[in-house]
């Protein structure tokens, strides 16, 4: 009976430990996901790794545009990074996009 006594304290103990580091283990786990994400992205824009297959049914199947080219390409093609809107043809765009200072387009209408 002490012993399910001392064993019940000790997983209280352990529980509150968690629970008051719980939003640091988030952050770390974000950080890391964003790390694992940019090497990724480097890894492929060397063509070491193939393009990863996009994770939502509904992008696979309609065109989207690069954002910096302009090109329309299917969705299950198209790069992005993480869960931002902003779409690419290629790891090469999404890198001169981002080295590239902002001009603002024309639209056609």
């Amino acid at each position: 009976m002490k012993y399910l006594l001392v064993l019940g304290l000790l997983a209280l103990v352990v529980g509150l430990i968690y629970w008051r580091l719980r939003p640091y283990i988030q952050a770390v786990r974000r950080f890391l996901g964003a790390v694992r994400e940019a090497n990724r992205v480097r890894e492929a824009a060397r063509g070491d790794l193939p393009r990863q297959p996009t994770r939502r049914a509904s992008h696979a199947d309609r065109l989207v545009r690069c954002a910096s080219c302009g090109t329309w390409l299917p969705g299950s093609r198209a790069v992005r990074l993480g869960s931002a809107n902003t779409t690419f043809c290629s790891h090469a765009c999404l890198e001169r996009s981002a080295d590239a200072p902002r001009k603002a387009r024309k639209s056609a209408s």
